[in-house]
C-alpha cells in the first residue's frame, strides 16, 4: 500500500515539473469540469459497490506535445451511500482529426473511501470536439479496478464535460 502512495505522489510532482514543457505546446493548457455516472461491479470486504451513482469532476489538460497529454483529475461519487474521490493522473494520447480528436490513455490513482485510501490503475477513452477557439467538449469512458487488500472492484465511469484553454 505504501508503494502504491508513494508512485502516485511521484508521478504527481512529475506532473508538476512537466509544466514549463505544456508552456512550449502549441495547445494550450485547460481547465475542465465533467459529469456523468459510476457503475461499480462487485464488492470486496471493505467496499460495498452500491450500485450506479452520479458522477463529477474536475481536471487540468497538460498538454506535453501535440499528440500526447497528461491530465490530473479529482471525480466524486458514491459508493456504498458514502462518498468516494478518484485522484488521477491520465497519460493519454492524443489521434488529432480535422473537426475532433480521439484520445485513449492510462490511468492510476488513489481511491478514498470513508478511511479507505486504496490505489488503483485504469484505462480510458474518449473523444474531443472543438465548439469555439478556447472551448471543447468531451465525451469519455474510464475502466477502473480498485485494489483493496487482495480484493479488486471494478468501476467503469462514463462522463461528458467542457474544456476552457487558456
Amino acid at each position: 500500500m505504501k508503494r502504491f502512495t508513494i508512485l502516485a505522489v511521484v508521478l504527481m510532482f512529475a506532473a508538476l515539473a512537466c509544466v514549463p514543457l505544456a508552456a512550449q505546446s502549441q495547445t494550450p493548457v485547460g481547465l475542465g469540469v465533467s459529469l456523468g455516472t459510476a457503475i461499480p461491479s462487485g464488492s470486496t470486504q471493505n467496499i460495498q459497490s452500491g450500485g450506479m451513482s452520479f458522477n463529477w469532476g474536475f481536471y487540468v489538460n497538460i498538454p506535453l506535445i501535440y499528440t500526447f497529454h497528461i491530465t490530473p483529475s479529482a471525480e466524486l461519487y458514491k459508493l456504498q451511500d458514502q462518498n468516494a474521490t478518484d485522484i488521477d493522473l491520465a497519460f493519454k494520447f492524443i489521434v488529432p482529426l480535422s473537426s475532433f480528436a480521439l484520445y485513449a490513455g492510462f490511468v492510476p490513482g488513489l481511491t478514498a473511501f470513508s478511511t479507505i485510501l486504496d490505489p488503483h490503475v485504469g484505462i480510458l477513452a474518449g473523444v474531443t470536439f472543438q465548439l469555439v477557439s478556447n472551448l471543447d467538449i468531451f465525451i469519455q469512458g474510464k475502466y477502473n479496478v480498485i485494489f483493496d487488500g487482495n480484493q479488486n472492484l471494478p468501476v467503469v465511469h462514463l462522463n461528458a464535460g467542457i474544456l476552457f484553454k487558456f
